[in-house]
């Protein structure tokens, strides 16, 4: 059903000539994971699973290093590299994007305000409930947080075939690097997920982050293979294999899946 009405206002987005229609049926599709998550957990489990999903919204009291992870962690990944480059005389030199598609970052305000419209239309509330706060869950009582990761970096990068069909900006990487790319980065989020309580708050504040520092600090350099890109990935490779020790050094940990 997820992919279904998200395929279907996305088509219409996407082949409409109307900039407005395109904007809000794009918008309308990324929230459908969310939707469908409340309609089925509503279906099954009623309305006290409806409120124990959304309380997940809620968890904040975590161990505070996971919010100096979530806030530092993508600008390190991006800056270092640049450092060790330009140490070594290489110029690869990141430069801020004073814009996020026409939205202009001129001031703190402005920046703020960006933030938390990509945060609210750019993905992370409207997909977050679907994929972390429903479908995770039920994959972790099944098999453990490692393959449950997989198993859902595939369902999400499939969800996100349209965007490479109609070849929609920033999706003009190849299918199977935003494969891998996304895996990895739903390791990570399984990983924060599992150690921050089943916090939902969380899981869409560096979902936030990630999309955010990514868009004010993406390279064209970025993207091509180099000696940045081998030390971007290397470091990252590191960070992955750090989860995924942690994932099987400990049983998981025992959640309240209440909604599940």
């Amino acid at each position: 059903m997820t992919f279904l009405f998200t395929w279907i206002f996305w088509i219409i987005a996407f082949t409409s000539t109307s900039l407005s229609l395109n904007g809000s049926f794009r918008i309308i599709g990324s929230f459908v994971p969310s939707i469908m998550s409340i309609i089925f957990t509503g279906y099954y489990y009623g309305v006290n699973g409806i409120k124990r999903l959304l309380k997940k919204l809620t968890i904040w009291r975590i161990n505070p290093l996971f919010y100096a992870f979530i806030f530092l962690f993508t600008a390190t990944s991006i800056y270092i590299p640049s450092f060790i480059c330009n140490t070594v005389g290489m110029n690869y030199i990141i430069h801020i994007n004073n814009h996020i598609s026409s939205f202009q970052l001129t001031s703190p305000l402005t920046i703020l305000i960006c933030f938390f419209a990509v945060m609210i239309f750019g993905g992370p509330v409207g997909e977050e409930l679907g994929w972390r706060g429903f479908v995770l869950p039920k994959l972790e009582k099944k098999v453990n947080p490692f393959i449950s990761s997989i198993i859902l970096g595939v369902i999400w990068t499939c969800w996100h075939i349209p965007m490479f069909y109609f070849h929609v900006p920033g999706y003009d990487i190849s299918f199977i690097s935003y494969l891998l790319e996304t895996i990895w980065l739903t390791i990570l989020f399984t990983w924060l997920y599992n150690n921050t309580k089943g916090s939902l708050l969380i899981i869409i504040l560096y979902h936030s982050v990630d999309n955010f520092v990514m868009a004010v600090c993406f390279n064209d350099f970025m993207e091509h293979f180099n000696t940045y890109s081998v030390i971007f990935w290397i470091m990252r490779l590191i960070v992955l294999l750090c989860i995924v020790f942690d994932m099987f050094r400990k049983p998981l940990k025992q959640l309240k899946y209440e909604n599940t």
